[in-house]
């Protein structure tokens, strides 16, 4: 495995120099920002290839809380949490005892043990003891193997798709086409009123900390018919300019079900459903749905759709813009592919990345049998 570490340097030296050979000790790869720069101090872009490289993202907590760059107004392990968080790896934290934390850092702490989207650290008092704990779970971690599993559905299970509770505005061209997905859980449940009414007011700032949405998009949060509902306007304002995907809102449900749409790649010749890059964006909708913190049972079952408003392809992303592509003759009706068997819940982390691929062929499929 590749194990990314994350921490100040300061006031964490001796910790920080001693993982890298325990990890490789263990048989293991080490992974910090220094091997992605020549810079002695991390840049956001070296941090965020150096997660994106790992399997596991390992983090230590000292006093300092780090110097916040300013792409973000964030200190470099506050976005490498936040981007390790998205790509749904293991996560795990070690905090240093008999240290004052400064008030960013003592911020920071509470945000990462937070109850609905964070984890449970462990502590340490010296460089040994931090060793022991990370030996023991780099094993655990090893020994575990992949938790994802299929199981036959045992009946029939309705999804509400987006069509269903927003207005699609039909034969208005200018609308992005979308993919969404949708989670819903094995057994069937009845929210109280009093736990939606704490949901309308936690997915935004759960949604904000999975870092898919910029720190300046406004977020709406509704209440359609008994379900919450945030949505994030479409930055893209130009007809004929490269559009990368774009988180366009979630929404949760009473009934348990939980759903996020994104728009899909594109240019001034329409949209792209290219297999590689949908089964990406797919695996990434199912970790934010799973890192909002919503679901109690361990399984659930997945159906996903996409919307053709506009003009769409099959192809590839690269090479935007294009000069000339042969679009799908489809109507403005969604194309929407059922749940067909029931998952556990590392498909909305560890896992998501199989399930993406294998998701994104059976909807590629179905938008070829309606050509």
């Amino acid at each position: 495995m590749r194990v990314f570490i994350s921490s100040v340097r300061r006031e964490l030296e001796e910790e920080r120099d001693a993982l890298p050979g325990l990890i490789s000790a263990l048989g293991h790869t080490p992974v910090r920002f220094e091997d992605f720069t020549a810079q002695t101090s991390p840049s956001r872009e070296a941090c965020l290839k150096g997660v994106a490289s790992a399997e596991v993202y390992l983090l230590v907590l000292g006093p300092r809380y780090g110097d916040p760059l300013p792409d973000t107004g964030q200190s470099p392990t506050h976005d490498e949490w936040i981007a390790a968080k998205a790509a749904g790896m293991p996560r795990l934290v070690y905090r240093k005892l008999g240290v004052t934390l400064e008030p960013a850092q003592e911020e920071f702490v509470r945000f990462i043990g937070d109850y609905g989207t964070g984890v449970f650290y462990e502590s340490f008092a010296t460089t040994a003891e931090l060793q022991t704990k990370v030996a023991a779970k780099l094993r655990e971690l090893e020994s575990a193997g992949n938790p994802l599993a299929f199981m036959p559905l045992p009946r029939p299970m309705t999804v509400t798709w987006r069509s269903d509770f927003e207005d699609r505005r039909s034969n208005t061209p200018s609308l992005p086409s979308a993919v969404e997905v949708h989670v819903l859980p094995a057994t069937g449940t009845n929210r109280p009123a009093r736990v939606m009414a704490e949901l309308e007011q936690l997915l935004p700032t759960r949604l904000r900390a999975s870092g898919q949405v910029h720190a300046a998009d406004p977020l709406t949060s509704t209440r359609q018919d008994g379900a919450v509902v945030v949505t994030i306007p479409d930055r893209h304002s130009r007809w004929n300019e490269v559009r990368a995907p774009q988180l366009l809102g979630i929404r949760t449900a009473a009934d348990g079900q939980t759903s996020a749409w994104a728009s899909l790649p594109g240019d001034g010749m329409g949209a792209i459903l290219d297999p590689d890059a949908l089964a990406h964006q797919i695996a990434g909708l199912l970790r934010l749905v799973g890192g909002l913190g919503v679901f109690e049972g361990d399984q659930v079952a997945i159906g996903v759709g996409v919307s053709t408003e506009g003009l769409m392809s099959v192809g590839r992303v690269s090479g935007q813009p294009r000069h000339q592509a042969t679009s799908l003759m489809l109507s403005n009706d969604p194309i929407h592919v059922p749940p067909d068997e029931l998952v556990t819940l590392a498909a909305l982390g560890q896992g998501a990345a199989e399930v993406g691929r294998t998701l994104s062929r059976t909807l590629i499929d179905a938008v070829s049998a309606r050509r």
